[in-house]
């Protein structure tokens, strides 16, 4: 039941709408249905009843509005290429920063491992989109390098 709790924790601390687990004889499902004011989550191990509880957090921004800002800047795009916690480096990388090709722009933690984002080219950052701390999706524009 440890194991449970974990994936339970991780589930709300990364404002999750499903996540599925399978190791060895256990598959785990957490979902959280969203509706205008808040959001239940079940959990099913194998045919168990379902539990509910817990409210939905919105983000601010809408991805929407998010695709716009990124497409309104030119230039090469970094994205996010998991789900998870975007960290700053110890010195983070800014709008106007010069960027090689292979530096570590961030770092974003999913399941507690801790993944490196390398910039895919060399050039100035022309837009930083992601702040400290902050859940990104997967495939969310992260940096523009132009």
């Amino acid at each position: 039941m440890g194991l449970l709790k974990e994936y339970a924790d991780l589930f709300e601390r990364l404002g999750l709408t499903e996540l599925s687990v399978e190791e060895k004889d256990i598959k785990l499902t957490l979902k959280k249905e969203i509706k205008q004011t808040a959001g239940d989550y079940s959990f099913c191990m194998d045919g168990a009843k379902s539990a509910s509880g817990g409210n939905a957090k919105t983000d601010a921004r809408s991805d929407a509005e998010h695709q716009e800002d990124s497409a309104a800047v030119s230039g090469t795009e970094v994205k996010a290429p998991i789900l998870g916690v975007f960290y700053a480096n110890e010195t983070p990388v800014k709008e106007g920063d010069t960027v090689e090709k292979g530096d570590v722009l961030c770092t974003i933690e999913a399941m507690k491992m801790m993944n490196e984002v390398k910039s895919p080219a060399s050039g100035k950052v022309v837009k930083a989109f992601a702040e400290n701390g902050a859940l990104v999706e997967y495939h969310q524009t992260l940096f523009v390098i132009g």
